[in-house]
């Protein structure tokens, strides 16, 4: 999944699955591309 435009660009997930890990994403959009520039990784929150 992109960070940046939340699009699957590799495999396929069922509708539900997708749905739910573009909504989590959504929410840490900003701080995934942080981490993601800078390397340094840390645990999100899950979606409530």
């Amino acid at each position: 999944m992109s960070i940046q435009t939340l699009n699957v660009i590799d495999g396929h997930l069922s509708a539900k699955v997708r749905g739910l890990a573009e909504e989590w994403a959504e929410l840490h959009q900003i701080e995934l591309m942080t981490m993601w520039d800078s390397k340094e990784f840390h645990k999100l929150e899950p979606l409530a």
